[in-house]
């Protein structure tokens, strides 16, 4: 599902404490023989935290990257709204005006009649009515037209309020979603040279202390705890350490025993365009088929061809869906997750594969940058629960 490793904003003073457990773990004398993990222990602690965190400010500045780019979005089709409106409106005005000159030569001109043909309209009760006809047609027409050009007028400048807002929004959107992407590349270069000084061995053990301390957290239900140590774990081995560390929790808890259920078509047509992409890497904002995905951008991309049309992000997703229990499960189904970066948001989604390497908890999904589309075991840490397009 996995902890997305997208990107971050994080501050300076976490990756220098992170780079200075690296250091320390990996210039401490050791004894003679490989330096064992009790001896380690309380460094990798600090390291895993401190890795745990980068995963989860990442996955924070993520959605909110997709979110700004599902606003923008919005925003130019709201921009091309407004500027077909001011034509159609500028072409209306145009109209009125013509009319309108038209209508104040005529008053004129009417309006210098003869005076006989005035005082006729005050002789008897039938030229009464025709003075009533002549304001009513004359000067009643060009009132009219003056109040119509008038409210065109101020429609006209409404819109082009409108429309200049719309713009400043969207530069404002761009150029936040530049600053996120700058910061997400500036935290992967980071990050990826710290754990370049990471050797094998350490690897490993970090690996294995994090399957152990998924496994503890399972046991007394620490749900932190348990994305802790996936998070950690995905960012010194990417996907197959997260699926190690996953699948040892899942052997320490009771997972809801889900029964193998025939997809409907367009379900299982879902999953074969999402394993078509197996191996297409992470983007952020991703939604481009052979080229990359984010979480939420697979699974949209995937129904669609399908032949359902689903919102483009995990927040608008989950309420917009059909919910099932999870003991119902039937392939093409999405997982949704809660709160995994501390944000109190629906922040991330999988796809139910229904058969696979895990059997019948087998999901797939675009999970963090540095990993591709892949399959993986389902994660039950945070699992809000099942929607059905």
């Amino acid at each position: 599902m996995f902890f997305v490793r997208r990107r971050g904003t994080t501050r300076t003073t976490p990756l220098v404490v992170l780079a200075a457990c690296v250091a320390a773990l990996l210039l401490s004398p050791a004894p003679a023989g490989a330096q064992s993990i009790t001896q380690t222990q309380g460094q990798i602690a600090t390291l895993s935290a401190e890795l745990s965190q980068e995963e989860k400010t990442s996955e924070i500045t993520a959605n909110q990257y997709d979110a700004d780019r599902a606003n923008l979005t919005v925003i130019e089709a709201n921009i091309v709204r407004l500027q077909g409106e001011e034509v159609v409106k500028r072409a209306s005005i145009a109209t009125t005006s013509q009319k309108l000159v038209v209508a104040v030569v005529r008053a004129y001109v009417l309006g210098a009649a003869d005076a006989q043909i005035l005082s006729l309209f005050n002789q008897r009760v039938t030229t009464s009515d025709a003075r009533n006809v002549y304001e009513e047609q004359v000067i009643g027409n060009l009132n009219q037209l003056r109040h119509a050009y008038q409210s065109q007028k101020r429609s006209l400048d409404h819109t082009i309020s409108q429309l200049a807002v719309q713009r400043v929004a969207k530069i404002h959107q761009t150029n936040q979603m530049r600053s996120l992407l700058a910061a997400n590349i500036a935290l992967e270069n980071h990050t990826r040279a710290t754990l370049n000084t990471v050797s094998t061995r350490l690897r490993g053990e970090i690996i294995n202390y994090e399957i152990a301390a998924g496994i503890r957290a399972a046991r007394a239900h620490d749900q932190a705890g348990e994305t802790q140590a996936i998070n950690a774990a995905s960012a010194v081995g990417g996907q197959s350490a997260a699926n190690q560390v996953i699948s040892a929790i899942q052997s320490a808890i009771t997972v809801p025993a889900i029964a193998e259920i025939a997809g409907s078509k367009q379900g299982l047509a879902a999953v074969a365009y999402a394993k078509s992409q197996i191996g297409v890497p992470y983007v952020w904002g991703g939604e481009t088929p052979g080229s990359g995905f984010d979480c939420s951008g697979l699974v949209q991309w995937a129904w669609a061809r399908a032949g359902i049309a689903i919102p483009r992000t995990t927040e608008t997703q989950w309420p917009a869906m059909h919910h099932v229990i999870l003991t119902q499960l039937q392939p093409g189904d999405l997982l949704f997750y809660y709160n995994l970066d501390g944000d109190h948001l629906v922040d991330h989604v999988v796809m139910y594969v229904g058969s696979g390497p895990w059997g019948a908890n087998t999901t797939i999904a675009a999970a963090y940058p540095g990993t591709n589309v892949s399959l993986a075991p389902i994660f039950t840490s945070g699992l809000i629960g099942a929607a059905r397009p």
